[in-house]
Parts: structure tokens; sequence; C-alpha cells
């Protein structure tokens, strides 16, 4: 069976526009439109990173010419829609030509200390916002920093105004306070689009346990990471699969789905790119997984999130 499947992460738009690639075809990435719509693809969040080396004004105005670049290959291609709105999720879900879209900021350091920002990204389309990348910014303090301040209060205001706006949080990257901060404040599922199991493999950017039956708790979702360092053990797609194993056992197969970060590291050899997701589906058909848990982890409990947010 071919699954539908979305991805909650990947940094090709980076990739592609920073080497000066086709997002339509080509050999290099891990991602492009044609192996999105080979392996079933239906919904794919990329994710603008600037690297957080870069200050500030200049880490924004380089966002802008990413998401520009994403709107601009929407305008350019039928088989493209960034999604707006709940009858652009559901098109693109039911529509085999089409690849739908979800443009994320991973990293608050491009916003500064200004909330109105926040607000303009938002206009132009960015749905989803990653807190930190690994280090503090003006928002959180990332899951690298060695003392752990969690949100600041203009991150505070940041997760209530994301609130009010249906914006996706995502603790990728963030720190425990961090992480635990946000907690306290969301009225809305968060999730965690590129992240694994610390108790599998264990590594500062994987999740407890207790932060995994978390997120379960409030409804949210933990995209699974392909990134060799992070899964552990033999870097292969069973070791993977151990993860989600975890994963579920603690939170429930209502609390996982793929957040592949295709593009931006070096992902488990199997998987030379995102037509290969269907080893991932074999393992799990292999270890005697059901037709709708698969369904779950490959597309459901995504969109049951992306529901609430559109």
């Amino acid at each position: 069976m071919n699954y539908k499947i979305i991805d909650s992460h990947c940094d090709s738009i980076t990739r592609i526009k920073d080497n000066n690639l086709s997002f339509y075809d080509n050999d290099i990435t891990h991602i492009n439109l044609k192996k999105l719509l080979k392996s079933n693809v239906k919904i794919q969040f990329m994710a603008v990173y600037i690297d957080y080396t870069i200050p500030f004004p200049e880490s924004y105005f380089k966002a802008i010419l990413y998401i520009n670049k994403l709107h601009e290959y929407e305008k350019n291609s039928g088989s493209i829609k960034i999604i707006k709105n709940k009858n652009d999720l559901y098109y693109v879900m039911n529509n085999d030509n089409i690849v739908g879209i979800i443009i994320s900021i991973e990293g608050a350091h491009i916003i500064d200390d200004n909330i109105e920002i926040i607000k303009s990204l938002n206009i132009l389309g960015v749905k989803s916002l990653t807190l930190t990348w690994n280090y503090k910014n003006k928002v959180a303090c990332g899951t690298m920093e060695n003392t752990d301040f969690g949100l600041t209060n203009f991150g505070k205001s940041v997760i209530n105004v994301m609130n009010n706006m249906d914006m996706i949080i995502d603790v990728s990257h963030a720190s425990y306070k961090t992480f635990y901060d946000v907690l306290k404040l969301t009225k809305q599922p968060i999730i965690a689009s590129h992240s694994l199991s610390n108790y599998i493999n264990e590594h500062k950017r994987n999740l407890t346990d207790d932060q995994i039956r978390d997120i379960s708790n409030i409804n949210g979702v933990i995209g699974i990471n392909f990134y060799e360092e992070f899964v552990g053990k033999n870097k292969d797609i069973p070791s993977l699969v151990d993860h989600i194993e975890r994963i579920t056992t603690i939170g429930g197969d209502k609390c996982i789905g793929f957040g592949s970060d295709f593009d931006g590291c070096n992902v488990i050899n199997p998987l030379k790119d995102c037509t290969y997701l269907y080893l991932i589906i074999d393992e799990l058909l292999k270890r005697n997984y059901t037709d709708d848990f698969i369904k779950k982890i490959c597309y459901k409990n995504y969109l049951d999130l992306l529901s609430k947010f559109y």
C-alpha cells in the first residue's frame, strides 16, 4: 500500500537556494518536488533556517528571501500549494498531483525582540516557529546551553501571541526548562518537529519519557528525526523504529509522525532521500504493526493536529 505522508521538518529550501539548485528536480537534495510526488508526501513542512550567528536584522531579511522563494515556487508550479486554510489542507490531502507546503521558521533569533515580526511572518504564510536552534536567543534558551533559563519574559508574550494567531509552537531544540515553561503557558497543542527518544539514545536533543508523555497529554505530536547521531545504535531503520516503539509505548499511538530533518543533517544511510520512506513502513509491517497505526504515523496524527490550527 502507498501511504500518504506528512513530514514536519526539512531544511531543503535552504540547501536548494544556497546552492542554486532546482526545486523541481535535482540529484543532490533529499527533497525536491519530483521526489515528493514520487514518495507520496502530501504535506511538507519547509523550515527556513538562518545561521544563529547572523545578527538581526540581517537574519530576518535573509529569512524573507527564503519565504519569498517558496511563494515563487508555488506561483510557477501547478503542483505546489502553500497551505493557508482548512480548504487547502484537505485539498492537498485528496489530490494526487499536489504537494502542500507549510512554512516554518527554525529559530526565533530572526525576530530578535520584536513581537510585530511574528505577526508579519504569519501574514506571509509562516505557520510554525521553532523557538530556538540549540542556543539562547531573546525568546528562549536552547538545549545546548550550559545554563538553562527557559523562556524569557518576551518569550512568554511570544507564546501568547502564537496561541492567539493559531501558529504552531515547535519545541525541538528547546532546553528542558523552556519546554516546561511552554507547557505551562500554551493553550494549544505543541509539536517537537524533529526529535527522538532519549531513553533509546541518550542525547540532549532527544526527548525524555516525561516530555514525550507531556506532549501526548496535550494532544501534541513528535516528528521522528532521521539524523544518525540522534538515532544512535546501528544508525539503521530498525534502530529508528526502536525510537518509534518507545515513543508510542510512553505516549500512545496518536503522538507520533515523521519529522525527517532531510537536507539538514546526515540521515541514516538507507534513507537516501524521501523516496525511501517506504523502508520505515516495511520495518513497521515486519513488526506486525497494523494498517491503522501506520496511517497514524504517516499522516493521520499530523493531519488531526493541523486541523486544529487552520
